[in-house]
């Protein structure tokens, strides 16, 4: 594809664009400090036509500059928010200069711009492969491509000025839109769940100002602590929140069995915020509405018999077990972790003698309460260890034998070897274990929750 002469048409659709935007969000002003923080324009200055358009960024949005051509070091990124970075580009592509610099450098969480500059006329494939092709080389940093080379062809020096300060006002009405679209946190939960469950749901998506996702079909909008259709976006309260908290796994043996959800998190979770908390713990949060929407539609169980049509039988860990088909890969590697570790543990033999059964799918509620419980969809396990007179599993039972269960020690809970709990933590399964009110047998299918937890460390 050829770089088409875009200036007359590009300045045409941004005036329209921004007019538009103004029409459908008066009270949006562009503000530089409140729309994008502290701003950085990193720019590599082959020619004289991106220093200009970097420039002109800069006073645009009240941002500093900085050209990686230069000899000095790149300032402290902590110090901005915001990184406009640009170059012209050469045979179509991002100069090996801006690459190379790329390569070198983590964002820390920060917002990254593209831009480009080019006068060529050959073929150099279209502005969304070159936003890929970028981002592929960010790291470290929040995404945000604005559509549009920013010129192209033979322009006057005046005409970069302004094209590229319109480009800028547009870039910076794009951040103000996503940050009252819910900020960070919007974006944040609209990615975790992208990550978490990528065969369910497509990638996160902004969109009709407010970040999304998409589930069989349906696009579904963050909206006060959750994610609903379009039709449901106006009653959030008719529906649970998200259950979300930053749950703590098993600390690895070694640095070498560091958990497969680290990476994931440090994409997703803002490392420039050391305090946020995505939840209470599962003993205070109340959820409200019965209905989680979400999950219901996530695993295919609106009712009964659709989630039954989702069961499967597989053969674990010596017993036969009714699971949903999409947890059935993970326990497969849950079961060949615990196998191996079998090997070297004489811990995990022993528990197996005590083991005495395993159920999966029962369509219930929760213990106690009338919230749906993951075993309804199939999602979660419980491992029942063989009676040990002295110890305890659940903490309704404890308390149902009038023993204050709030007193009941570690060691006198059965909990399952600590290899055991790593191999199913390893897969994205949280053990009740870990939660105030303890339930030691129970497994459940959060990859997300083990996202936000190794986010922290």
């Amino acid at each position: 594809m050829k770089i088409r002469r875009l200036y007359p048409l590009l300045t045409l659709t941004l005036a329209l664009t921004m007019i538009g935007c103004a029409l459908l969000k008066e009270d949006v002003v562009i503000i530089p400090d409140e729309r994008a923080g502290s701003n950085l324009v990193i720019y590599f200055a082959e020619k004289n036509d991106t220093r200009r358009a970097a420039q002109a960024i800069a006073r645009t949005t009240g941002g500093e500059l900085f050209d990686i051509a230069g000899k000095e070091s790149a300032p402290d990124l902590l110090d901005y928010d915001t990184f406009f970075v640009g170059a012209s580009l050469t045979d179509g592509r991002i100069a090996a200069p801006l690459e190379e610099f790329l390569a070198q450098t983590d964002f820390i969480d920060g917002r990254v711009v593209p831009f480009w500059t080019s006068r060529e006329e050959a073929d150099s494939g279209s502005a969304d492969d070159l936003n890929r092709a970028f981002e592929k080389l960010v790291q470290g940093a929040r995404f945000l491509p604005v559509d549009g080379l920013l010129f192209a062809g033979r322009v006057k020096a005046k005409d970069i000025d302004e094209t590229a300060a319109a480009w800028a006002e547009l870039a910076l009405m794009e951040l103000g839109l996503r940050r009252e679209a819910g900020g960070d946190r919007a974006e944040d939960m609209a990615k975790l769940f992208a990550a978490a469950y990528p065969e369910r749901l497509g990638p996160a998506v902004f969109q009709d100002g407010d970040w999304t996702l998409e589930m069989d079909g349906v696009r579904w909008y963050y909206a006060h602590g959750r994610f609903l259709p379009q039709e449901d976006v106006n009653h959030p309260d008719d529906f649970r929140l998200q259950f979300l908290y930053r749950y703590r796994p098993e600390p690895p043996a070694s640095v070498d069995e560091a958990s497969p959800w680290r990476n994931t998190a440090n994409q997703i979770i803002s490392r420039r915020e050391s305090s946020v908390s995505y939840g209470l713990s599962r003993s205070t949060m109340t959820f409200g509405a019965v209905r989680s929407l979400f999950f219901e539609t996530l695993w295919q169980s609106r009712d009964r018999t659709e989630a039954y049509s989702h069961q499967k039988w597989i053969d674990f860990l010596g017993r036969r077990v009714q699971i949903h088909e999409d947890i059935a890969v993970p326990l497969g590697h849950v079961e060949a972790h615990i196998q191996e570790a079998a090997k070297t543990d004489p811990e995990i033999p022993e528990w197996f003698g005590k083991l005495d059964s395993i159920t999966g799918w029962n369509w219930r509620n929760v213990a106690g309460s009338t919230n749906r419980s993951f075993h309804a969809y199939g999602a979660a396990v419980d491992l029942l260890m063989k009676a040990q007179a002295g110890m305890e599993t659940y903490w309704q039972w404890t308390e149902a034998k009038g023993t204050d269960w709030r007193a009941v020690p570690a060691e006198k809970r059965q909990n399952p070897p600590v290899a055991v709990i790593r191999a199913f933590e390893d897969q994205g399964f949280i053990w009740g274990g870990r939660w105030p009110r303890y339930d030691t047998m129970h497994f459940e299918y959060h990859p997300e929750l083990l996202i936000l937890g190794t986010g922290r460390g």
